[in-house]
């Protein structure tokens, strides 16, 4: 076989490139959108901000993927033992209760951004049927989409300079992409987890569990009142 001709181990400089761009183009007209729907519209604002989190992500990713590697495996979507995925839940749920000394340490330093999360937990509450919507757009579609982005794409490409490298600087830019505000050291938390399963199992999909988790029972947290 031609050496030349085969498949990356690992996504590089190019795909990184376009995912950045393709990301920072997606995420601003998906904002815009959700930001000019009508007061009234079926959608919450929640939701559509779920959407755009989800998709645009996603979307960054099939360019990055198709521009020169076009096979899924060297961004992480390789099976995995059943083992992972078990951890995985486990770790998601750590990270959940986590959340609570994370942010009673860290929100102090960011007055101002109790809101943030606002329109999310909003959409949780509306009733049944829009909470099952916010769970589907927010706990399954928003960390897969994040994932591929960020793991898939990010960390994929940090952890040829090693592990610490591959896992902190691509959580530190999963934090950052949240905003400078209180979620972003819970973000941090989360890239942390999702990294390092990455890193050790070698497959996204028990990173994917993990986030799945995460958001899943924070929104279910908040759509039974709390």
């Amino acid at each position: 076989m031609n050496q030349s001709r085969r498949t990356p181990v690992r996504p590089g400089w190019p795909e990184l490139g376009v995912a950045v761009l393709a990301a920072a183009i997606l995420y601003g007209v998906g904002a815009t959108i959700a930001y000019l729907l009508p007061a009234g519209s079926p959608v919450s604002p929640g939701q559509a901000n779920f959407l755009v989190s989800g998709l645009a992500p996603l979307g960054a990713f099939a360019v990055a993927m198709l521009i020169r590697i076009r096979d899924v495996r060297p961004f992480g979507m390789r099976r995995v033992h059943p083992g992972w995925l078990l951890a995985a839940i486990a770790i998601g749920l750590a990270c959940f209760a986590l959340s609570w000394p994370v942010s009673a340490i860290f929100d102090p330093f960011f007055p101002g951004s109790e809101s943030v999360q606002e329109g999310y937990r909003d959409a949780a509450r509306a009733g049944v049927l829009s909470l099952v919507v916010t769970i589907v757009l927010g706990g399954v579609l928003t960390p897969f989409g994040e994932e591929v982005l960020f793991r898939g794409v990010f960390a994929s490409f940090l952890l040829r300079w090693g592990t610490w490298i591959g896992v902190i600087v691509s959580a530190a830019v999963f934090a950052v992409a949240h905003g400078v505000n209180s979620v972003m050291p819970v973000a941090f938390v989360v890239g942390l987890g999702t990294g390092l399963v990455l890193r050790f199992s070698g497959s996204i999909w028990p990173a994917v569990v993990i986030h799945v988790v995460y958001n899943s029972v924070g929104l279910l947290y908040h759509g039974i009142g709390y």
